[in-house]
């Protein structure tokens, strides 16, 4: 096998991994919504090994300014009766979407980056 098709699978199970994040980040608050403490301990489990595969200080970055600011927004569109959530414990909104909103940025960013490898950028 050459060197080029070993780099392209290894960003393809990069990407796959990327995925599986995302579905869980998306499934776990949808099956498990009723209970606050469940959901953010499994979507911070989540996003723990997210962190700990991609080992980068800037997607910890991105990852916390995705928490602040997605949590930010939506406790503004809250505060504005854009929508609610039935289940809340802290300024309106659950705890784990700090979590989701901070996995999802990362996904973003680090899916980015997999695809730029892949030369999706040119």
């Amino acid at each position: 096998m050459t060197r080029e098709i070993k780099k392209i699978k290894k960003e393809w199970k990069n990407i796959i991994f990327n995925v599986v994040f995302a579905l869980l980040t998306v499934l776990f608050p949808i099956i498990f919504y009723r209970s606050i403490i469940v959901t953010t301990a499994l979507v911070g489990f989540v996003g723990i090994i997210g962190l700990a595969k991609w080992k980068s200080r800037i997607t910890l970055s991105i990852f916390l300014f995705g928490a602040i600011w997605g949590s930010s927004a939506e406790m503004i569109a809250i505060s504005y009766n854009v929508w609610s959530y039935s289940f809340i414990n802290f300024l309106n909104i659950p705890l784990w979407l700090f979590i989701v909103w901070g996995n999802a940025a990362a996904f973003i960013y680090q899916t980015a980056i997999e695809f730029e490898r892949l030369g999706f950028h040119k």
